[in-house]
């Protein structure tokens, strides 16, 4: 069995996420092919910098306008789906989630006369939020807590993961529904994949993004159990890594990538649910590297910050950045600077900044 030094799992997992040289990138279609490449993009609402879906292609590219993301719902690029968490995959992809779709739809839906309703509604006027659905079937509104769903925006909810409507968002992010053609094109609709089909696809492009990766780490890519992505890991080359019993899997055309000639080049910081470090254990593995997002923290407690952004430089990670984004007064304000070691201040300070400069080059901002 090859072994390989942590030192190569590492820069083969930059190589994969388009983090490993100084990104030249600077168009939606080049922002679609890294899109593809990392399988899927986690959603998330918080806005404190930019969202965080924004910060990963930011990452990535030279350039990356953030127009461009509610581009790829508009022309059908994208969809929605809870995958790893709340998510965003290639079009291309929806044929796969059929599966998912019809057993949700088939297990946890109970069918009632307002989801008949509304998809009668949506199938009628084309688009809705769920506010519009309601006062559309004037059903009273009913006092929620902020958590809760109301029973139009959970049969809404449970229409779309049942593959019945589609989700769109508008300028402002709001989830806006839509007859599933409208979002889908009809092809995609219509193929026959089975669960297993459906499997191996993500177990495959799971270690495509990775580059080398435990059984651990393939399964919570897309979100898996491990004994369901355990019996397509025989497809991969099996390798050892030193210092870890556990053993890895990984395409066996990467092998070819190793030894890497030059060392990382590319310097950014990384959204919190970044692909590269969402999964924490492997994070702490592969990269020496403990982080958690601090936003249900107690402030008091915090380590890191509100919303620190981990800082990649030359493919080690140094530190976190706690940021905040003052869009009234066009300022981006440093909370919290934390280095692992803070000995080494002097030496990524400028490269810090430089990074700064783009982002709020990136926002529109100044710090």
């Amino acid at each position: 069995m090859h072994t390989l030094s942590k030192q190569e799992v590492q820069r083969l997992a930059l190589h994969k996420q388009g983090l490993y040289h100084t990104p030249t990138a600077s168009t939606p279609e080049a922002a679609l092919q890294i899109f593809e490449q990392l399988g899927c993009v986690q959603l998330d609402t918080l806005n404190v910098v930019t969202r965080s879906q924004h910060l990963i292609f930011w990452s990535r590219m030279a350039e990356f306008q953030i127009s461009w993301f509610q581009q790829f719902y508009e022309q059908k690029q994208l969809f929605e789906h809870y995958l790893h968490a709340l998510s965003v995959l290639p079009m291309q992809e929806h044929a796969y989630m059929q599966p998912f779709l019809r057993r949700f739809r088939e297990t946890r839906v109970e069918r009632t006369p307002l989801h008949d309703q509304l998809l009668a509604a949506i199938e009628q006027h084309g688009t809705m939020t769920g506010q519009q659905a309601a006062g559309l079937l004037e059903l009273p509104k009913t006092q929620k807590a902020t958590w809760e769903l109301s029973p139009v925006r959970r049969a809404l909810d449970q229409l779309w993961r049942g593959g019945e409507i589609g989700v769109l968002r508008d300028a402002k992010f709001h989830k806006v529904y839509c007859r599933i053609e409208e979002q889908v094109p009809e092809d995609l609709l219509h193929q026959h994949i089975t669960s297993a089909d459906t499997v191996r696809r993500y177990v495959q492009l799971a270690v495509s993004a990775m580059g080398a990766a435990t059984e651990r780490d393939i399964a919570d890519y897309f979100r898996f159990k491990r004994e369901t992505v355990r019996p397509y890991l025989s497809e991969f080359l099996q390798v050892a890594v030193e210092g870890d019993s556990e053993p890895y899997y990984m395409r066996h055309e990467d092998a070819a990538l190793l030894p890497f000639a030059e060392a990382p080049t590319h310097s950014t910081f990384l959204s919190p649910f970044d692909n590269l470090i969402w999964h924490r254990p492997r994070l702490e593995k592969i990269f020496d590297t403990y982080f958690r997002l601090e936003s249900y923290v107690p402030e008091a407690q915090r380590q890191f910050g509100y919303f620190a952004l981990p800082i990649l430089i030359r493919g080690a990670i140094i530190g976190t950045i706690d940021l905040k984004a003052d869009r009234k007064k066009k300022t981006l304000h440093i909370n919290k600077l934390v280095l692992f070691d803070p000995s080494q201040e002097r030496e990524h300070q400028p490269t810090i900044d430089s990074i700064l400069h783009r982002l709020t080059q990136f926002l529109n901002l100044t710090h």
